[in-house]
């Protein structure tokens, strides 16, 4: 892990790995770079909307996951205000494929907007996930919905694994597979985290 030592900036070794393997994928490909910026303005959306409400960043954590960034807010946002600052970042890469697609930049359009989608995914640790608990919470209650939406997560997560078993088997592209297992790991880890957080603070 990689620390700024003066501000909160962490890097893992996990991130160094996969921008690896993504810079050997990409070679003669060149989507690496505008995926690279279209993440980029996706934080930046979160920040933004997070900073409309009062919120400072607190940190921001680039793992094999992707980023993950921390805000501390003056108040409790309301769901209706956290959601905001959920879909901020999706939305962000929609501007942002219309304006590609405007100026001639197809891949970069494609990128941006592949990204913004997959992140609409109500699956753990992704936008759609916090976006769904948001949308259950007044329904069921925050316990509840977020059990819900854990099991949601698993359900989507075991279909596209099973989809990627199937686009294997059939065209020996792993693609899928890749991308489901690394999906089940990250509903994992936050979920641990959280877990972890919970008993730190029983004690």
């Amino acid at each position: 892990m990689w620390t700024h030592p003066k501000a909160c900036w962490k890097i893992s070794a996990g991130f160094w790995l996969i921008l690896g393997i993504l810079f050997y994928l990409d070679e003669g490909i060149e989507i690496l770079p505008w995926g690279i910026l279209a993440c980029i303005i996706h934080e930046l959306g979160h920040w933004s909307v997070g900073k409309w409400y009062g919120g400072t960043l607190a940190s921001l954590e680039l793992t094999a996951i992707g980023a993950e960034m921390t805000m501390v807010y003056t108040r409790p946002l309301s769901y209706v205000e956290d959601t905001a600052v959920a879909l901020a970042g999706p939305v962000c890469n929609l501007l942002l494929s219309a304006g590609a697609w405007a100026c001639g930049l197809p891949v970069l359009a494609v990128v941006s907007m592949g990204i913004g989608m997959f992140n609409l995914l109500p699956i753990f640790p992704m936008d759609g996930a916090r976006v769904l608990s948001n949308y259950l919470a007044p329904l069921l209650g925050l316990e509840r919905a977020e059990r819900w939406t854990t099991v949601i997560s698993a359900v989507f997560v075991g279909g596209l694994l099973g989809l990627g078993g199937v686009v294997w088997g059939k065209h020996t592209n792993l693609s899928l597979v890749l991308t489901s297992t690394w999906l089940l790991w990250g509903m994992i880890r936050k979920r641990t985290m959280k877990w972890w957080r919970k008993r730190q603070k029983k004690r």
